[in-house]
């Protein structure tokens, strides 16, 4: 297992975390046993989403009490992010829900208490006017009862306000290719969060256009020390669809997602120690199961001319790694840049680069680039 700082937190997290949101309605011995074969395995990053047998007008939640079972003796060895799912609703019912959380699992503290659902502006201004969950995951902060603080959104105008705030030490933002591309967004999160799928299954390369304005926020979290915990890495599994379907698999998704700049771990749902098992077969599997550059390179959402840092353009006869120097020069960092071993000026121009870039990336014009705006 690999470990990744978790932003400013400072956290070592597995960079492969593991989301319950599917696991918490299962039988109670399939719950412990899948959290214990995962822990086993190095994973120490878990996303608390409650499961779908969750019911909205409970205060306890007995997914919890399994959860709880399970890291019976070994709470220290993990990171849990707890999820608030009341924010309309305010302090007075979401203090009681968090409060038998930390009962069922025998803990007196969250790692991050993240505000969940933030998807509309209305609901992002709710969240952080005062007296709204922010001052209560603040003041859980000064108890010593939520060590971060973080939000989940799959809108990029709420991560930018939250990214801007400076509140928010961690952020939960959907990562695939498939929401990478799109732009536009006001058009659909304001008034349905379906939306967000549809557009990316609808998506066409052929009259996309290269904004990026998602992948953005990659950058920014990097840029400001944000963990980035990357959620929904198949697109809720639409991806695998056979009528989009190029050659995803769940692997080179996962390689896909740790690829991208800033990600800190990824939380893809697992609800069996066999699942967990192909998780981990991340780490022991060849380099050409885990190679998403064909597929994303023949999909729907592929975007010529951006690179994905996926290495098809190496060796460099200059020795130059040039998947490094434009993820430095795409995240504007001079210092990284200066920390290179062989600098963008070593490019000799051969263009043997561009002949095996699968996404007809201008690489000669970005190492040029680089140079003039970095070096």
């Amino acid at each position: 297992m690999n470990y990744r700082k978790l932003g400013r937190t400072g956290l070592d997290v597995s960079e492969l975390g593991m989301g319950l949101e599917y696991l918490l309605d299962k039988d109670e011995h399939v719950v412990v046993d899948t959290i214990k074969a995962a822990i086993n395995g190095g994973i120490n990053y878990f996303d608390c989403h409650m499961g779908h047998d969750y019911k909205e007008d409970l205060i306890e939640y007995e997914g919890y009490h399994k959860l709880g079972k399970a890291l019976a003796g070994i709470r220290d060895r993990v990171y849990i992010s707890y999820i608030s799912h009341f924010m309309a609703r305010g302090i007075n019912e979401a203090q009681p829900r968090f409060e038998a959380y930390l009962r069922a699992l025998n803990t007196d503290y969250t790692d991050v208490y993240m505000v969940q659902f933030c998807d509309k502006m209305k609901d992002y201004e709710q969240v952080t006017e005062s007296g709204g969950l922010l001052s209560y995951a603040k003041k859980l902060q000064t108890e010593g009862k939520a060590r971060y603080i973080g939000i989940s959104t799959h809108s990029a105008t709420i991560a930018y306000k939250a990214i801007e705030s400076g509140d928010f030490d961690v952020i939960m933002y959907p990562v695939n290719p498939a929401f990478d591309v799109l732009v536009d967004e006001d058009n659909y999160i304001e008034n349905d969060l379906g939306k967000l799928w549809d557009a990316a299954f609808d998506y066409k390369s052929e009259t996309g256009n290269a904004q990026l304005i998602r992948k953005s926020i990659y950058t920014e979290c990097m840029r400001h020390n944000i963990g980035l915990v990357a959620m929904k890495p198949f697109g809720g599994g639409f991806i695998f669809r056979d009528d989009v379907n190029t050659g995803f698999t769940p692997l080179n998704l996962i390689a896909y997602t740790l690829t991208q700049t800033g990600v800190s771990t990824v939380v893809p749902g697992c609800k069996s120690t066999q699942q967990i098992e192909e998780l981990l077969s991340y780490y022991t599997s060849p380099a050409e199961v885990l190679d998403f550059s064909g597929a994303v390179s023949s999909s729907r959402w592929s975007i010529k001319g951006n690179c994905q840092y996926c290495n098809h353009c190496l060796p460099c006869p200059a020795d130059i790694n040039i998947g490094q120097v434009n993820r430095v020069l795409d995240n504007k960092s001079a210092a990284d840049y200066r920390a290179l071993e062989v600098k963008a000026s070593s490019c000799i121009k051969c263009g043997v680069c561009e002949e095996r870039c699968p996404f007809d990336v201008k690489v000669i014009d970005k190492m040029s680039l680089a140079v003039e705006t970095l070096e």
